[in-house]
Parts: structure tokens; sequence; C-alpha cells
């Protein structure tokens, strides 16, 4: 009578993980093109619409992918070792406090910011360096939407412990679910603003007839 043996949990490693955000860097590029092309044939606004929702969704998600790498990436240059986390979850586990120093959690924290602000900055110049198109717009939108949202909750933290709070209590005070959902709608709220500033002042600025009838525009 054989034994019945016990499927060991793959172990997760620095090689695997670059492997399976490699390949799912290539998922959504796939995809991405597929929409692009598929707005080209058609110049539907339902191809438009689905390529800009699938853009903002994909910038979204790569923001949040480059931002664990960032957290790593910055925790390794403090000389920190942080467990990996499964390939279903995140990258790095939990950052143990009693093993690691106030510097590499801060360390941990910028570099995760720098990784999503890297990863918007990308983006933006995309669309300004290629056509207006529903991609480009979803990902610059993606993007600024995540940098927003994330920079409203992550400053604070990094700023409580800069000043010398327990890293404990502002890690978990800072990351309440209602503590990020009215800071992301704040922040949302905020970028809407802005955008639509950004629009006008485009529009003024591409129509010569509004320029012409406004008192301020010298003649």
């Amino acid at each position: 009578m054989s034994e019945m043996r016990q499927t060991q949990p793959l172990q997760p490693t620095l090689a695997g993980w670059i492997i399976r955000d490699a390949a799912v860097y290539a998922v959504f590029g796939a995809v991405l093109w597929a929409c692009q092309l598929w707005w080209v044939g058609a110049a539907s606004w339902l191809a438009a619409a689905v390529a800009g929702i699938v853009s903002f969704a994909a910038a979204y998600a790569v923001c949040y992918i480059n931002h664990e790498w960032g957290h790593w990436l910055g925790a390794r240059m403090a000389g920190a070792e942080l467990p990996l986390g499964s390939y279903r979850g995140v990258l790095l586990g939990l950052f143990d406090t009693r093993a690691h120093s106030r510097k590499q959690f801060q360390f941990m924290s910028v570099g995760g910011i720098a990784g999503y602000l890297a990863t918007a900055i990308v983006f933006s110049m995309l669309f300004y360096a290629a056509a207006d198109t529903p991609v480009t717009t979803g990902l610059c939108l993606g993007g600024a939407a995540f940098v927003a949202q994330s920079l409203s909750v992550d400053l604070p933290i990094v700023w409580r412990v800069h000043k010398g709070a327990d890293v404990t209590t502002s890690a978990r005070e800072g990351a309440e679910p209602r503590v990020i959902l009215r800071r992301t709608w704040q922040s949302w709220l905020l970028l809407a603003v802005i955008a639509a500033l950004l629009f006008a002042a485009d529009a003024w600025a591409a129509d010569p007839s509004a320029q012409q009838d406004h008192p301020m525009v010298m003649r």
C-alpha cells in the first residue's frame, strides 16, 4: 500500500517573482495593444470606452506592482531582509518591527512611493508623446489616480514615523479601511478638479475665437 505524498507549497523566490510580474506585464501589453487595434479599426464610442476603462485598470495594477517592487528595493537599500509573499498575493511579506529598524521602514516606504511615481510619470510621457488615444489617456488617468490616492495614504504615515511616532501604530491607523476610503475620495475629487481645469485651459488655448474675445488677451 503506497503512502500518499503531501504536496509542498511552492516557495517563492526572487527569480520567480520577476518571471510572474514579467508575465503580468506581457498580458497587460497584449490586451492594451488589442484595445488600441480595435479602437483604430472600429472608431466607435464603445471601442474607445472599453479601451479607456481597460487602460485605466491596467495602469492601476502596474502602479501597484511597481509600488511593491519599490518597497523591496528600498528595504534592500537599507539592509532589510523581508520575506517574499506568495505568488498569488503581493511581493513582500509583513514588515516585522522587532527585526527591522525605523530607518529600514522609512526606506521601504519611500521606495514604494518612488515606484508608483516613476510609473505614473512614464504613463504621462506616453500620453504627451503619443497621439491622444483612449489607451494613452486611460494609462495617464489611471497612473494619476493611483498617485493621488496612494500619496494621500502614504505621506501621513511616513511623516508621522519621521516625527517619532510608533511604526506599527502609524502603519495600522493609516491603513484602516475608513481612512483609506476617506482619503481616496478626497484625493480623487481634487484630481478631478485639476483635470477639469487643465482640460478647460487646453480647450481655450486651442480656440482662437475664445482668445480674441477674452478681455485679458492683448490685441
